[in-house]
């Protein structure tokens, strides 16, 4: 039995192509790349070309698109290019027209010339496209040489396909190339409306990689045809598109190929739709500077919608266009309130700054009711809250807010403005009297600590109404917050008058504070402090409260070590029965002759 070859053992299979054609599968493609059987090849690409199907036509255009890498597929490019030239189909050639315009890449070549008459020397750069052709693979090259009667053979280097390669030699790219836009060029003559709509749909499938160095805008020779093709600072061959001597491509202007084809009514519809689906920068460049040059009134007529889709893109081009049409749009003064609050809904974070702006320019204070204005106050993005509370605050200086229409800012979500929003309505709460602690205690039991803290702080002015309200301070000490029960610890130590100090409500703020682990380090001998105070002003707690001050003692932080130590000290002076208590409570401690010893 013969062994076959290592080639015939890792060949492709024809079954399994055939297989994922005929079920549409996606792997298709990837396995048609393997044959390098050019008549194979011919005889598959018919049946291909023949398929209606959709899925078919997708993958003629992922095959283009694709790597072109591919030794033998000259058969297969060929006659998809002759099957779609002489069908006229559109849209096949604007996919062809783009992908051999990537098919032609120059690098610059810097050339050194040196003048023997004046025996001066410089250099000169140009542009100079390397051949690239893809080709099969040979190893073991020999050539042979007669010498006499005898015979040498010769070892030649191997050939081995680089990555950078392509189909065909840039003399038929170039040819093909010129095929391409013969047949856009014939179109443009006959229908130009048509040329328009489906040059644009081929402009937004170059892509940003495609530009990646100067010199390669000049490459997409189609491209310059159909947007620069009367620019008098390039200048055509009929395989490059060169730069006229003393001009650069910053000075380029939009000056495409039959031009007053660009200017209908129905081209400035298609160059909106190309600034969405572009996928390159110059392309979006490009339109934007067409439009805006030709299309002046059209730009009135733009829909809001669209420009907010466009102000949502990454492209800084794009949204400094969108904003200016924006900003100056006819119908910004007739958009109802409705619709200006849809389009702060669908506005990005970025963008948002912009519409508040216009809406601020547009719409009066008159035209938003109070509800409207507690929602854009209450809203979580900071420019839409700092408009609604600007525009409240008028609103409020006109027509008074009933304390429960102030209570609703305790729902504020933007943090950047809590902090003005809060004192402003606990204010205006205890102006409109009579004050009520159910009024603001909202504000402390705020999910945003910003809005506590601002309440808080409104609690510490001595000529608050709350300062002195014991029920205001028994609601606190249910707080779930220890950012609260920490400030009022703090706050308790400050002052000489304890709001209701004898209802023993405090309790659980201290054991709070002093059994917290991960904040409250300042404050606890302070808490520690006020828990020693409350069981010598009642000896009847001492058994709730010893215990935690054990946990104080026994802590490995010295702060609120030394406070216990020095509490249970002046506690076991206090009295023979406390000092049994606390002997009970702490057996590591010793007294020694009335001192106590660890």
């Amino acid at each position: 039995m013969s062994k076959k070859s290592k080639d015939e053992t890792n060949s492709p299979s024809k079954i399994l192509l055939e297989e994922l054609f005929a079920s549409a599968d996606d792997r298709f493609v990837d396995e048609l790349k393997k044959f390098k059987s050019a008549k194979y090849l011919a005889t598959f690409v018919g049946k291909w070309l023949a398929d209606s199907r959709p899925w078919a036509r997708d993958q003629i255009v992922r095959y283009l698109e694709g790597d072109l890498n591919l030794p033998g597929h000259e058969v297969v490019f060929k006659r998809i290019f002759k099957h779609f030239e002489a069908a006229a189909d559109h849209e096949m050639m604007g996919v062809l027209m783009v992908v051999l315009d990537r098919m032609v890449r120059r690098s610059r070549i810097t050339t050194h010339h040196y003048d023997w008459s004046t025996r001066s020397s410089w250099s000169t750069e140009r542009l100079f496209a390397r051949p690239n052709k893809s080709f099969h693979d040979e190893t073991g090259r020999t050539m042979e040489h007669k010498y006499g009667r005898q015979t040498i053979t010769y070892q030649l280097p191997d050939q081995i396909n680089k990555s950078t390669n392509r189909l065909f030699s840039h003399k038929t790219r170039n040819y093909l190339r010129r095929a391409v836009w013969r047949h856009f060029r014939f179109l443009s003559y006959r229908e130009p409306e048509v040329f328009v709509q489906e040059m644009c749909k081929s402009l937004a499938r170059y892509r940003d990689q495609d530009f990646a160095w100067g010199e390669n805008i000049l490459d997409n020779w189609s491209l310059m045809h159909a947007c620069y093709f009367y620019d008098q600072a390039i200048s055509f061959t009929a395989a490059h598109t060169n730069l006229v001597e003393g001009k650069s491509l910053s000075g380029l202007s939009p000056l495409p190929y039959q031009p007053e084809a660009w200017k209908t009514e129905q081209a400035g519809k298609a160059l909106v739709q190309l600034l969405i689906d572009a996928q390159s920068t110059l392309v979006r460049v490009w339109a934007i500077e067409l439009f805006q040059r030709d299309h002046e009134a059209a730009l009135r007529n733009i829909k809001l919608e669209f420009l907010i889709q466009l102000l949502g893109s990454p492209d800084p081009n794009l949204q400094e266009f969108a904003a200016a049409v924006f900003e100056k749009h006819p119908a910004l003064p007739t958009l109802t309130v409705a619709e200006w609050l849809n389009l702060i809904d669908v506005s990005t974070a970025n963008l948002l700054r912009l519409i508040c702006d216009a809406m601020r320019k547009h719409v009066s204070e008159v035209r938003l009711d109070t509800s409207q204005l507690i929602e854009l106050t209450c809203a979580r993005q900071d420019p839409v809250a700092q408009m609604g509370f600007e525009i409240l605050q008028t609103r409020d200086s006109k027509k008074p807010l009933s304390s429960d229409e102030l209570t609703r800012l305790a729902n504020c979500k933007c943090a950047s403005q809590t902090g003005k929003s809060t004192p402003w309505a606990i204010r205006r709460i205890c102006e409109r009297g009579p004050y009520e602690a159910d009024r603001v205690i909202d504000f402390f039991d705020s999910m945003l600590r910003p809005t506590r803290n601002a309440a808080m702080n409104w609690l510490r002015d001595s000529n608050s109404a709350g300062y002195d309200d014991a029920k205001l301070w028994a609601r606190l000490i249910e707080s779930p917050f220890d950012d609260v029960k920490i400030a009022l610890v703090e706050l308790l130590s400050l002052r000489a008058n304890q709001p209701d100090k004898e209802s023993g409500e405090m309790t659980p703020v201290w054991i709070s504070v002093i059994l917290g682990v991960h904040r409250g380090g300042r404050t606890k001998p302070k808490a520690i402090h006020q828990l020693t105070e409350q069981v010598a002003a009642r000896p009847s707690e001492a058994d709730t409260l010893l215990p935690v001050l054990a946990v104080a003692l026994r802590s490995i932080r010295a702060p609120e070590m030394r406070s216990a130590l020095v509490a249970v000290i002046r506690l076991a002076n206090e009295s023979p029965e406390m000092k049994s208590k606390i002997e009970a409570t702490f057996p590591e401690l010793e007294f020694v002759s009335g001192e106590v010893a660890s």
